[in-house]
């Protein structure tokens, strides 16, 4: 007797089974269901093996070996690739690419311009970031179009307040503005003779990165420090009493003028930093100054990090949270090649689009030091 035979002969007795007044319903159910299931699986597989002998016999063929697929072809590639990396330096030299090279290349830039290897615009970025401590405080959006963002002006109604028992605040109600982050250029050429194109590929990689970082990172640098000048509110620029000189009085001043901020850090050059603050004593005739050791901070002062900053002008100390200056990229670091067979040249050139601003006016503030008779 086959299963299937077994299933049916088992359902009827069931049906018997049924006609008792004391049958457990619920576990006659639960076998019902089973052994349905169990049939139709039974069913299932042999249709599956019927249909199996019909393609063999209609001359489907044997299988008598397999082969794999070729892995290079069946592989996806994006702007991560070595593939790809290799392929757009190769490109930009006129060199000739290996099969691999050019799929990735293809699919890469199947519809969009020659988009730069992550490899080389992680290390462009972590280079602007090393020269510039701003760029790496600052919330980078990389949007690749136009960017609103809501800038936070006052509170005119409704900031805490002392009140009688039992009376109820002011209903909060603040004053925000939109601010379009289109976008501004920003744009670096290197022109290489015929002759020096002859470098090898890492050699190109390491020098187009260390000349679009270090030109590029000072012009969106010194945007970013512009662009919080103008944002911060007027209260919170202040100069020091007297000439040539900074007290750790105006210092702490200046600190108690920052509101709704996280970590906060201070921004000046090299010479402001050694000339007015490395030196600073306290009312008491205590240093306030404390070495760090960490990377990429020259100190410590009241709590904040010290870091080098060249795009903020010399005698002016700038603090506050990077992280409130919103930077949208409209469109990420690039890197584009032409030949001037006139010149026996070649220019490569590196382009970035993007704007920022200081989404509260009085998460930073700015002290310069008075000039001698200024």
């Amino acid at each position: 007797m086959s299963r299937i035979d077994e299933i049916e002969a088992r359902m009827a007795e069931i049906a018997k089974e049924l006609d008792n007044e004391n049958a457990d319903v619920d576990a006659l159910e639960k076998e019902v269901r089973g052994l349905k299931d169990e049939k139709k699986a039974i069913a299932e597989t042999a249709e599956k093996r019927q249909a199996l002998r019909d393609e063999v016999a209609g001359g489907a063929g044997t299988v008598v070996r397999k082969f794999a697929l070729d892995a290079a072809e069946d592989r996806s590639f994006n702007a991560d690739s070595k593939e790809y990396r290799n392929a757009f330096l190769k490109d930009l030299l006129g060199l000739e690419m290996s099969k691999e090279e050019r799929a990735a290349f293809v699919h890469t830039t199947a519809n969009t311009t020659a988009v730069l290897p992550t490899t080389m615009l992680n290390q462009i970025w972590d280079l602007v970031s090393k020269q510039h401590a701003i760029m790496g405080d600052i919330t980078i959006y990389r949007t690749g179009t136009i960017l609103e963002v809501v800038k936070h002006t006052a509170i005119t109604q409704g900031a805490a307040k002392t009140l009688s028992e039992n009376t109820a605040n002011d209903d909060e109600q603040n004053t925000f503005v939109k601010v379009t982050l289109s976008g501004k250029d920003f744009a670096k050429h290197v022109d290489i003779s015929y002759a020096m194109e002859r470098m090898s590929i890492d050699a190109l990689e390491q020098y187009l990165v260390s000349e679009i970082s270090a030109s590029l990172g000072d012009a969106m640098a010194a945007d970013v420090i512009a662009q919080i000048g103008t944002d911060t509110a007027a209260g919170n620029k202040v100069n020091s009493a007297a000439a040539g000189a900074l007290t750790f009085t105006e210092l702490a001043k200046l600190f108690g003028l920052l509101k709704r901020v996280g970590a906060v850090s201070v921004y000046a050059t090299r010479s402001t930093i050694y000339n007015y603050l490395v030196g600073m004593v306290d009312s008491t005739g205590r240093p306030i100054f404390q070495p760090s050791a960490q990377a990429g901070q020259e100190g410590v002062v009241l709590g904040a990090a010290i870091k080098v900053e060249d795009a903020v002008a010399d005698d002016v100390i700038l603090i506050g949270d990077g992280s409130k200056v919103v930077y949208n990229m409209v469109q990420d670091i690039m890197i584009e090649s032409d030949r001037d067979i006139r010149r026996h040249v070649t220019t490569y050139s590196g382009y970035a689009r993007g704007q920022g601003a200081l989404v509260d006016p009085n998460a930073f503030a700015q002290l310069t030091i008075t000039a001698a008779g200024g």
